[in-house]
């Protein structure tokens, strides 16, 4: 743990009561000019791992292949990804969850490119989502329906109903029918066809849908170039803030040409010989990891570098900034037994050209990028921003984000540039978690060992006895709840020490 970031939470004021969900949109797609590192500045260990997979995994089972992948549509979009969510459910969807939706899409994505950012010449600092319509089995799901919502209400037989119900990814209940999409204006379906039109415009299109499903188990889902396909009560709880993203990121992955590793080390299926550096496993290995680890994100610069240079696939010089819209939003949100209202707060211009908003939040730093005197913080529910100098933070070390550090949660209130995503002055910034704990350790004697199973165990059964002392230690499938999943997660952990 970084001792200057021990010194900051002791010179913490006592903790406020703070909005839980706000979320404030950063206006402008960022190009960068410069990168400073590329594929040789890999560590070795990794770039190892990076070149087996490449080999016996992307090559082999050619998923990058196409020119279809995440790292394509950002491209070929300047920045910016656009959805459908195809809804294969009755259940309804309210205005609130539907102005939420691409917030959460977006920091989704996000918390993938944020590791792209400064690497071998990825061109953007921050990637922009939209949802571009809805194509649903019944329109009444789409509670007050706005003028400029599009719908679609068309319907094709359901092609995952047989196989989900046949590998117990769903049972009976899933509908016989889904909403037909509309492949006119799907990328996917016409990225070959330079000539095709999108309805008259590429701003017409959509890259990827989002895929939620009645009937379907809530811990699992399907990941293609083309979509992410999860249940309809998960894709609700990503909305409202009260399920876990490590499903939904695990999908996304396959979206950038990723695999599964279900076979064995060295297997054709498999992982590494000699396993992930690092021992955090990936997330792509189901059940191994529940967040984008370090060889997650090695791998994402790696893949890039290696399909950046194909002839014809990318045109970097021809990219230009992208304006977008400025949402502002007051939300309520319900979490347990408490009630919080979170309201996003603007400030007109203060400056020629330059519009400054106040953000308040506690949120959990999911990532950090520093870079000499700058960096950018990517928070899980609250999206990213740039920080550069020591004028931000008053040269007051409490308040200095380059001494925090991904896991962290923290009590933040803030000016920041909307056009830029820089923040131009930190108000207060209190410490509420310091990440530096170890993994698995509920009965917090500092390691990781067996006891830590008994422990958890006896408290799933409610022995009182049992030295059940850190329950956040213990969900280590960041879902929120402890359950017999983590015993499984746990007794992985320890077989792979021994």
């Amino acid at each position: 743990m970084n001792i200057k970031k021990t010194c900051a939470a002791i010179m913490a004021a006592a903790l406020l009561c703070v909005p839980l969900d706000t979320h404030i949109s950063t206006d402008t797609v960022s190009l960068r000019s410069t990168s400073a590192a590329d594929i040789s500045e890999i560590p070795a260990e990794y770039k190892t791992a990076c070149d087996w997979v490449w080999t016996n995994r992307i090559e082999t089972e050619k998923s990058m292949e196409a020119w279809s992948t995440i790292y394509d549509q950002i491209i070929a979009g300047n920045g910016t990804l656009q959805y459908i969510l195809i809804w294969q459910s009755y259940e309804k969807i309210t205005l609130e969850q539907r102005q939420k939706l691409p917030q959460m899409l977006e920091e989704a994505i996000n918390m993938w490119t944020d590791n792209l950012v400064g690497y071998d010449d990825w061109p953007f600092e921050h990637v922009k989502v939209k949802v571009m319509g809805y194509a649903v089995l019944d329109e009444s799901c789409i509670e007050d329906r706005q003028p400029d919502e599009i719908i679609y209400t068309e319907t094709a037989n359901s092609w995952l109903r047989d196989d989900m119900i046949s590998s117990n990814m769903g049972n009976s209940s899933v509908p016989a029918i889904q909403p037909a999409e509309p492949t006119d204006i799907s990328r996917y379906v016409h990225w070959a066809d330079k000539n095709w039109s999108y309805n008259g415009s590429y701003d017409n299109r959509y890259d990827m849908y989002l895929h939620g499903i009645t009937g379907m188990i809530d811990m699992g889902g399907y990941g293609y170039h083309y979509g992410q396909i999860l249940s309809d009560n998960s894709i609700l709880g990503l909305i409202n803030g009260t399920t876990g993203t490590h499903i939904l990121l695990h999908e996304i992955g396959h979206g950038f040409g990723f695999p599964d590793y279900y076979g064995g080390e060295g297997e054709s299926d498999g992982f590494p010989p000699g396993g992930f550096p690092g021992g955090e496993n990936s997330i792509m290995m189901a059940g191994s990891c529940s967040y984008i680890n370090n060889f997650d994100k090695w791998f994402l610069k790696y893949s890039w570098s290696k399909i950046k240079n194909e002839t014809g696939r990318f045109d970097l010089s021809a990219l230009q900034p992208v304006s977008t819209t400025t949402e502002t939003t007051t939300v309520t949100t319900t979490a347990s037994t408490t009630t919080t209202t979170v309201t996003e707060t603007t400030t007109t211009t203060t400056q020629p050209g330059e519009n400054i908003s106040t953000a308040e939040f506690t949120d959990t730093i999911e990532n950090i990028y520093l870079s000499d005197n700058s960096g950018r913080v990517s928070f899980s529910q609250n999206g990213s921003y740039s920080f550069i100098g020591s004028e931000y933070y008053h040269n007051d070390d409490s308040m200095n984000l380059s001494y925090y550090e991904a896991g962290d949660r923290i009590s933040i209130r803030f000016t920041y540039n909307t056009d830029s995503g820089q923040i131009i002055s930190i108000e207060r910034l209190d410490l509420e978690h310091n990440s530096h704990r170890v993994r698995g350790d509920v009965n917090a004697d500092g390691k990781f060992d067996i006891s830590d199973l008994v422990a958890l165990s006896g408290w799933l059964i409610k022995n009182p006895e049992a030295q059940f002392n850190d329950s956040e230690a213990g969900d280590l499938r960041e879902d929120g709840r402890i359950d017999i999943y983590d015993i499984i997660v746990m007794r992985q952990m320890l077989t792979q020490q021994s």
